[in-house]
């Protein structure tokens, strides 16, 4: 099954989450794969102990972009009047498309009286493979800097996780989700099986969480919620819970030592298993192996 960890919102837990859910899979199951979602900002591998070897990479090219043949162009300037990315340079006098801005609208080139502006396809980024440090198979969509279309890069990544996994005989499919509602995280959800929403005891976070099951619910998905750093406001915890009216998987507190199992590259299971809040994510995820993901 394909289980999307995602928030609604940026800084809630759901990377320490989705790391620790995929080590407990492969400690339990001996094989997980896990897709890093977050393209703009990937860091699964890294809570997993960064890179024990390159299985494969491979280049993604998506992205139109304009380029202006100077030898064509009159300098009257009707693309950079129309550009409204300022993807368009006139130093020099002869204009120049600027890769990182341009979206490849191709206003510039209808505007164009000279005819001297075509367009090719640019990297958008790379899908990588690696085995991590922790042991998990980690596909990373990794955007290139500047670039666009990373619904087109998610939707390739998780293609990729779910190859991996039916050749190594993975069960499950871990999905680490980007912040936010918007494209990304609309292709990490789309042929999902089931979705787990981390929230802290904050009202942004709430409103991004109602945010993410209204989208959640155009896919028809199923959702579950963790209450992360629930101590930190015990009651608008539970308020957040009752708002949300969702199955409550388990609440985990905050504490110092999760930041550093981060600051040492290491899941928290595999870097003090008998700490309490280890204890607490070793139940979240039995139950959810036992009765949810049965």
């Amino acid at each position: 099954m394909e289980v999307v960890v995602a928030s609604g919102k940026g800084g809630t837990g759901k990377t320490f989450i989705a790391s620790n859910l995929t080590y407990f899979i492969w400690r339990e199951e001996g094989v997980a794969v896990g897709v890093d979602a977050d393209a703009e900002a990937p860091d699964l591998l890294v809570a997993l102990g960064g890179s024990r070897r390159r299985i494969n990479a491979r280049e993604v090219r998506e992205s139109r972009k304009a380029r202006i043949d100077p030898g064509k162009c009159t300098g009257c300037l009707r693309c950079f009047e129309v550009c409204r990315f300022n993807a368009v340079d006139v130093r020099g006098g002869v204009p120049s498309i600027i890769e990182e801005y341009c979206e490849g609208c191709g206003a510039c080139a209808i505007a164009c009286p000279a005819g001297c502006i075509d367009f090719y396809v640019a990297r958008t980024g790379y899908i990588n493979v690696d085995e991590s440090a922790a042991g998990p198979i980690i596909v990373t969509a990794d955007l290139e800097v500047g670039g666009r279309n990373t619904g087109d890069l998610v939707y390739l990544a998780k293609e990729e996780g779910r190859r991996l996994a039916w050749e190594l005989g993975a069960r499950h499919v871990v999905v680490d989700a980007a912040a936010g509602i918007g494209c990304p995280v609309i292709s990490s959800l789309a042929g999902a099986d089931l979705l787990i929403v981390v929230v802290e005891p904050t009202p942004p976070s709430l409103k991004g969480a109602k945010r993410l099951l209204d989208v959640a619910e155009q896919f028809r998905l199923r959702a579950y919620l963790i209450l992360n750093k629930y101590d930190l406001a015990p009651d608008y915890a539970e308020k957040v819970a009752e708002e949300l009216g969702i199955e409550v998987l388990g609440r985990v507190r905050y504490d110092r030592v999760v930041a550093e199992a981060y600051a040492s590259m290491e899941p928290l299971l595999a870097r003090d298993p008998q700490h309490e809040v280890s204890k607490t994510l070793t139940s979240i995820f039995k139950h959810l192996l036992e009765c949810v993901l049965h």
